[in-house]
């Protein structure tokens, strides 16, 4: 049998985000209660980060426009569009032209949000020029930015933005970020033709992160032609509009000359092509066919690098953990909190991040945490390797006598199989046994998504791997994986439920952050409820008629489409 020592150098099939498949795009199902949040999707997509959530600005203060930053802003007077970028994508699973349906990784060069952030995570104005909130944090206020057209020429007013959210917060969305629109909301009312207002029901400052992922629609355009007509053509006010839509084929896109924002796009057409295969995808960066691929191994990455191609990092970085449901319910070893302890001393992250990862990852992996986190510090650290601690807990804890069953039954999809392996030999090495059981996708979601209710229940007292993009706020997901609502139920602390209520509610910039760290601190330190691996860059590999990403990079690659400059 092959050595984990030698198996962590020969492996190198899958990874995080770009450097793999298993990664998702936010959160999924519609919440329980108002407090649940919904489960972040773990479908196989494209690499790209999806629009990050962000750090809220103080109650009543007004938000300032979001500003053309010089180091990233292309010159209007940089001239005509020209040429077609070429991007060749893995996966078309989870597009959609309607921002209700599931989600809208096209929709970020189609339209713009109602909200957007700055590059330290900022929320600031992007449709609405700017936005306030009130002192008891109910009423939310925007400026609608006027001189804005879209692409048929039609002013964006208040009443579109109404529309929008309207539409996005409809009980037929299964956009994740819908819920929160709808759920806690008493009305949205243009009070004339560039201001609205959105009351809510209850103070909850994370609704900017609802507000950011809004994209505003044309209210006349879409109520003319109906909702299919919308769909299969979308008009937006975006960098680049839609031109032509093959399904399970390609995307098409031409530059908006009219476009009002500070980044002019600088290609006149980009076609976006659906290439499953990561060899294809390759083969055709290195014939020149395409300019830009992701979602690949770690391997391939290295090796484009070694030929020239540019590896660009764009959004934030994809993180690795695993989860610990039902340990209130099971009699199994996950149940104390000491063994749960010693799967964590027992790994040696460094040594993954430089094998299997070939340098390209380090230790982390909090769930949806990173450095660009909102709330993030540095008191946030993975654990040491220290096999001799993990042992000593084991002992601490009577294992394995005092428990039944003995073995951990692990749970995951092929996509994160050999990752797995690797962690099940560093837990053998320190005597706890885990079984590793690789099902199908579908299998796989139902048991992250599903909370456990019984000991009986097939995921009490399992484990899952988690691979996912960092965000800029994750307040909402965490609720998910702390709380006793949550779907990812790893939590049934009600300790927990007071904290994130006390969190969520506090409308001081600076108090709602440090009762967040409590909370993060109190989840990780006591509670253990998720095990942080490794975080890896999301990378890119480029070919060279590309040059600088130069408008927004750390969101998502489609909402960089009009920053991407020709190379020089």
């Amino acid at each position: 049998m092959t050595s984990r020592r030698t198996f962590l150098w020969q492996a190198s099939a899958i990874g995080l985000g770009t450097v793999g498949l298993l990664t998702a795009c936010g959160p999924a199902a519609a919440p329980a209660a108002p407090t649940s949040p919904p489960a972040p999707t773990a479908t196989a997509v494209p690499v790209a980060a999806p629009k990050p959530t962000s750090a809220p600005t103080t109650a009543a203060a007004p938000t300032q426009p979001a500003p053309a930053p010089t180091s990233t802003a292309v010159s209007s007077s940089a001239g005509a569009p020209s040429g077609t970028l070429r991007y060749a994508s893995a996966d078309f699973g989870n597009e959609s032209m309607d921002p209700i349906v599931i989600t809208s990784q096209w929709g970020w060069a189609l339209y713009d949000s109602l909200l957007t952030f700055d590059q330290q995570g900022n929320v600031v104005g992007d449709a609405a020029e700017n936005y306030s909130l009130s002192a008891d944090g109910l009423t939310w206020t925007f400026n609608i930015r006027k001189g804005v057209k879209f692409h048929n020429g039609d002013p964006m007013t208040a009443a579109d933005v109404v529309f929008s959210l309207q539409h996005f917060g409809s009980k037929e969305s299964t956009n994740p970020w819908s819920p929160y629109i709808l759920k806690n909301n008493e009305s949205i009312t243009a009070t004339d033709d560039y201001t609205v207002v959105f009351k809510a029901q209850k103070p909850e400052w994370p609704l900017k992160v609802p507000f950011v992922e809004t994209l505003i629609l044309p209210k006349t355009y879409f109520e003319s032609v109906g909702q299919d007509g919308f769909r299969a053509k979308p008009i937006g006010t975006g960098p680049y509009k839609f031109a032509s839509y093959v399904p399970k084929t390609s995307m098409d896109f031409e530059a908006n000359t009219d476009y009002w924002g500070p980044a002019k796009p600088q290609w006149a057409h980009i076609t976006e092509s659906l290439v499953p295969e990561e060899a294809t995808r390759v083969a055709q960066l290195e014939r020149g066919d395409v300019d830009i691929i992701g979602n690949l191994s770690t391997d391939r990455l290295l090796e484009l690098e070694n030929k020239g191609f540019r590896l660009q990092e764009v959004g934030l970085p994809t993180l690795a953990n695993i989860q610990f449901p039902g340990t209130w319910l099971t009699q199994g070893p996950t149940s104390d909190i000491r063994v749960r302890q010693a799967m964590s001393y027992a790994i040696n992250r460094q040594e993954i991040s430089d094998t299997y990862y070939k340098g390209l990852a380090k230790p982390g992996g909090f769930w949806f945490f990173s450095e660009q986190t909102w709330g993030w510090d540095d008191t946030f650290k993975t654990d040491p390797y220290d096999p001799d601690k993990a042992k000593q807990l084991l002992s601490d804890a009577g294992f394995p006598d005092k428990f039944n069953p003995q073995v951990i039954t692990l749970y995951t999809n092929a996509l994160a199989a050999d990752l797995m392996q690797i962690l099940q030999g560093y837990w053998q090495a320190v005597g706890v046994n885990v079984d590793i059981q690789v099902v199908d996708t579908p299998v796989y979601n139902a048991i992250w998504s599903q909370r456990p209710k019984a000991a009986t229940d097939k995921n009490a007292g399992v484990i899952w791997p988690w691979v996912n993009t960092s965000f800029f706020n994750n307040v909402y997901h965490s609720a998910n994986l702390l709380t006793t609502t949550g779907v990812n139920g790893t939590s049934n602390d009600p300790k927990a439920d007071a904290m994130y209520q006390a969190a969520i509610a506090e409308l001081d910039d600076a108090k709602a952050k440090q009762e967040w760290r409590q909370l993060m601190h109190y989840a990780y330190d006591t509670l253990w409820v998720s095990l942080p691996l490794v975080e890896v860059p999301t990378y890119f590999a480029i070919g060279p008629k590309v040059g600088a990403f130069t408008n927004r990079s750390w969101l998502n690659l489609w909402d960089s489409y009009a920053g991407i400059q020709h190379a020089t």
